[in-house]
């Protein structure tokens, strides 16, 4: 999707005070891993206004002695942010030999003279001294986070950036006078573009629905990506509640994006098809949800099917009730809406997840501890002294770190380059590390 993406970044960036080397997928929900780009795009950028405060790696080595440029020196030794951020996690997708990693591979390959193996999203940077990397997400209760914490090379840090984005791409909703409530013309409005993948569980939906006169199919199925970051006031103006078929529902994951965000922008009641508590994500966020005019027992019930079958028990309750009655219980829903769509604009909220968003950040640099880990790199040196019949010697400074690292378990603290100085006198020899 073309939105302004690299704002979203600049905005991480400096509330997590410009410490780390940030990785994003451009264009927006893009999954390929060629197409993930460096926040900092050059050196000089990384010395701008936008850039990063300490570069390590001009701290830890000289790059007019090592023959590295200052580019890829801060590149492999920074602390990295990976924000994964638009879309939920998928460990099975990077792994090797899978076709959406396919180009990057390839150019490891080609471009670094040895076999790249187990690196997932690490094939970025294939050259990250850092032993873990922060992987910014937005997905609650995730077994695919855990895959990758427990490989020991990353450590999740979530923040709702949906929630962010969508203040933007909504923003007019704020001020739109014509979203107003009106007679309605169907009880429930359903989005419903895409019914591939995880949204399959959406054909069984539209299947019960077909034949009930009470829904309003406003966006047909073949609308384009770019219809995500839009509202059409009519469409809630018309209707009473929202039925929302989020990315994720037969899943244990809570992963909620513009597709809940937008009827709490426009100040539209909703019924949430989501991963099981998602309802209580909401309210964790400040927002009210519609009980007890709406049954929301649904949002209890963990297995998927069950699930379901209550949702959809609702909008048959919702949809055969008496027009008095059901005026009544829309006049409620209506107010409640009214105050979320109040805490969705409000700065409160702002910064809510501007705080949530710097303290897991944080909290997860501190448990990586920042250290450096050389076994990559040894894994490399060793491969080409084996493979190769003139494997390049080790540039000595490297080897100093290196050094440094395996008898202090990566720590950095009392690392300087001049405390290690090789002493060729006293028969060190680097290639003995």
């Amino acid at each position: 999707m073309t939105v302004p993406a690299h704002n979203l970044y600049d905005f991480i960036h400096q509330v997590t005070e410009k410490r780390f080397w940030l990785l994003y997928f451009y264009q927006w929900g893009n999954k390929d891993l060629k197409n993930v780009l460096d926040y900092q795009k050059d050196y000089e950028h990384t010395k701008g206004p936008n850039g990063i405060d300490n570069l390590l790696g001009e701290t830890f080595l000289d790059p007019d002695q090592i023959g590295l440029s200052r580019f890829s020196l801060a590149r492999n030794f920074q602390p990295v942010l990976f924000c994964h951020d638009q879309e939920p996690l998928n460990y099975e997708l990077y792994q090797d030999g899978q076709p959406l990693l396919h180009k990057t591979e390839e150019f490891n390959r080609q471009d670094y003279n040895f076999p790249v193996q187990d690196q997932n999203l690490r094939n970025t940077i294939v050259w990250s001294w850092q032993k873990q990397w922060i992987l910014l997400h937005s997905e609650i209760n995730s077994p695919q986070l855990q895959k990758y914490e427990s490989t020991g090379r990353y450590c999740g840090a979530y923040w709702w950036s949906h929630a962010l984005i969508a203040r933007d791409w909504y923003r007019f909703a704020q001020h739109d006078q014509s979203l107003e409530r009106k007679k309605i013309k169907k009880i429930f409005l359903i989005y419903c573009r895409d019914q591939t993948g995880t949204r399959q569980y959406r054909q069984q939906v539209m299947d019960h629905l077909k034949h009930n006169g009470q829904c309003d199919f406003a966006n047909p199925t073949t609308a384009d990506a770019m219809a995500s970051a839009y509202y059409n006031s009519e469409d809630f103006c018309k209707t009473g509640i929202s039925l929302i078929l989020e990315t994720l529902f037969e899943d244990p994951r809570i992963h909620l994006t513009e597709k809940t965000l937008r009827p709490i922008a426009c100040g539209h009641p909703f019924i949430l098809a989501a991963g099981p508590g998602a309802l209580a994500v909401l309210k964790y966020y400040g927002f009210e949800t519609f009980s007890p005019w709406i049954d929301e027992s649904y949002d209890h019930e963990s297995d998927h099917s069950t699930r379901l079958d209550l949702i959809l028990k609702e909008v048959d309750r919702l949809s055969s009730m008496a027009p008095e009655q059901l005026n009544e219980i829309l006049a409620h829903c209506w107010a409640v809406a009214q105050r979320n769509k109040q805490r969705f604009f409000s700065d409160n909220f702002l910064k809510f997840i501007k705080d949530e968003l710097y303290h897991n950040v944080m909290q997860a640099y501190g448990r990586t501890q920042n250290k450096l880990d050389p076994s990559y790199w040894w894994y490399v040196r060793q491969w080409r002294k084996q493979h190769l019949p003139q494997s390049p010697r080790s540039n000595k400074y490297t080897l100093h770190l290196v050094r440094h690292l395996r008898l202090n378990q990566g720590s950095l603290e009392q690392y300087q380059r001049h405390d290690h100085s090789l002493d060729d006198e006293s028969g060190t020899n680097c290639d003995n590390v």
